[in-house]
């Protein structure tokens, strides 16, 4: 018995000693990569440049390809290697806004903060009209649309009742950091399918698909029924308070299958639901024109930093964040932050010369807003189908995939996404950086984003911990995701971070931990 203890025990400390070597700190390349990252940062003039110059990158759209053009070009300049732009799949027609118009002229005058839905057919001159209030219930949704039905021609429809918003639902706390009490919390959780720390429950790629579907045929439902009733326009109320856009789109891009539609300030179509519940007539003019692109195949921006070791560098380290965004705003924290600070971080470490055993490659993604599409279809054609699970060619050359899609704010950790094996590894990884926030490791799960799709293989894929600011309460997916809500600290503090993970992450003699299937 005493030898086997010995024995044991002799191992366990062997074993530690291997981990801990391997897992050491570069402080030499850690001290050059804060320097270059706070001292000489690009991620402002890169993100400025893009957002400003380009504007919104909806999906298949002009802006985004040109965008991507330009990013391609920029990571050369950088001298990263094998850039290129890597089809995932076709998608369909790209789309754009030209022009609209959207106001109330009776009872009195009023200009609608408005903007339309993605992909909305265009309307020919003008309508204009008194809106017809349609409220269909989901789960009475036969009965409702059998209320309406023939009762719709040529109508201006506002798609469903609002609440009225008392003053308390409008107050509260805009900009949020998380507390050390909300990190401890988090960080004490043992169970990885608690709820997150962002207050959502956690889910697997399989839920969010299944779920998706669900939400994408009741969605479709409605709108196909407003098609066949003949309906001129729809207005939709914002889900943002105090002004604020929430602007998706038609998840279809044939013409044929949308129709001209709006979000509306929640504010302005509340009035406007109130006066029609009042039977006080409302008039609302309109104007759209829209433009639709040909069918054309979608692509990845892909550039890496070459592994040196012989036997190593075909293993890679993952980086990566979605390109795309919707069109009200200039998709700047959503994902234009997330996408600069993982460039920055490879441009930090090629400017400082570093030689990474394993070669670090940076991904941006398109088509995330429409179903991970950007992602999935890459997770295809390298490492398997998140669907079937069948594995694909570079499955075992893969070591980790880190994402980064969380708004402006501060890396404060990492959601370890049940996979425990990681947790010594990374609490090594962020140490450098505890005195800028970032020491929050948790095993729960985090939905919502690409690294989902690596996740459904069993591959060690990623999401960090980010202070929310105001992405939650004003910038995802509405009018106000611009430059001006970008904090500029975070995000070169973010790009040093992921700088050092992905170094540390190619340096190892081994790739991280997975899960057990």
């Amino acid at each position: 018995m005493k030898k086997i203890t010995a024995y044991f025990l002799l191992t366990i400390i062997l074993f530690t000693q291997v981990a801990f070597a391997q897992d050491k700190i570069d402080e030499k390349v850690i001290a050059d990569i804060k320097a270059e990252g706070m001292q000489r940062s690009q991620v402002m003039e890169t993100l400025g440049y893009m957002t400003d110059v380009f504007g919104p990158r909806l999906t298949n759209s002009p802006n985004l390809k040109n965008a991507q053009a330009w990013v391609n070009d920029k990571m050369k300049s950088w001298g990263l290697e094998n850039v290129r732009t890597e089809p995932w799949g076709e998608f369909g027609k790209g789309w754009a806004v030209e022009r609209f118009s959207a106001e109330m002229l009776e009872p009195t005058y009023d200009r609608l903060v408005a903007y339309p839905l993605a992909w909305s057919r265009g309307i020919s001159g003008t309508v204009s009209g008194t809106p017809v209030l349609v409220v269909i219930n989901p789960k009475t949704a036969e009965a409702d649309y059998a209320k309406y039905r023939g009762k719709l021609k040529g109508a201006i429809v506002l798609n469903g009742d609002v609440a009225f918003d008392k003053p308390e639902a409008r107050t509260g706390e805009p900009v949020k950091r998380f507390t050390a009490a909300e990190l401890k919390a988090a960080e004490k959780e043992k169970d990885a399918t608690k709820d997150g720390i962002n207050g959502g429950p956690t889910t697997t790629y399989d839920d969010e698909d299944k779920e998706w579907a669900e939400a994408l045929t009741t969605y479709r439902q409605r709108y196909k029924f407003y098609q066949e009733e003949g309906v001129a326009a729809v207005l939709i109320p914002s889900a943002r308070r105090n002004g604020v856009l929430a602007v998706q789109g038609f998840y279809d891009t044939d013409p044929m299958k949308t129709l001209p539609a709006f979000v509306v300030a929640r504010e302005q179509y509340a009035r406007m639901a109130r006066l029609s519940n009042r039977n006080i007539p409302v008039k609302v003019e309109l104007s759209l024109q829209t433009k639709f692109y040909d069918n054309s195949t979608g692509s990845n921006v892909v550039g890496e930093i070459t592994g040196s070791d012989p036997k190593l560098k075909d293993e890679v380290v993952l980086l990566g964040g979605h390109f795309d965004s919707w069109h009200s705003g200039t998709g700047a924290t959503d994902n234009g932050a997330g996408c600069i600070a993982m460039l920055e971080a490879l441009r930090i470490l090629k400017t400082i010369g570093v030689k990474p055993r394993r070669t670090i490659r940076v991904a941006l993604w398109d088509g995330e807003e429409q179903s991970y599409y950007g992602s999935t279809g890459y997770a295809r054609k390298h490492y398997g189908d998140p669907v079937t699970k069948q594995l694909g060619p570079e499955y075992d050359k893969l070591s980790v995939y880190y994402n980064l899609d969380n708004g402006t704010g501060r890396i404060r950790g990492v959601f370890l996404q049940g996979n425990e094996a990681v947790r010594p590894i990374f609490e090594k990884y962020l140490k450098p950086f505890e005195s800028m926030g970032a020491s929050t490791l948790s095993i729960l799960n985090t939905g919502g984003t690409d690294h989902m799709v690596f996740d459904a293989l069993g591959l060690p894929g990623f999401q960090f911990i980010q202070d929310p600011v105001d992405y939650n309460t004003r910038t995802h997916h509405t009018n106000l995701d611009v430059l001006e809500a970008v904090n500029e600290e975070d995000v070169k503090v973010n790009a040093m971070i992921i700088a050092a993970f992905a170094y540390q992450t190619a340096m190892r003699d081994e790739k991280i931990p997975r899960k057990k299937k």
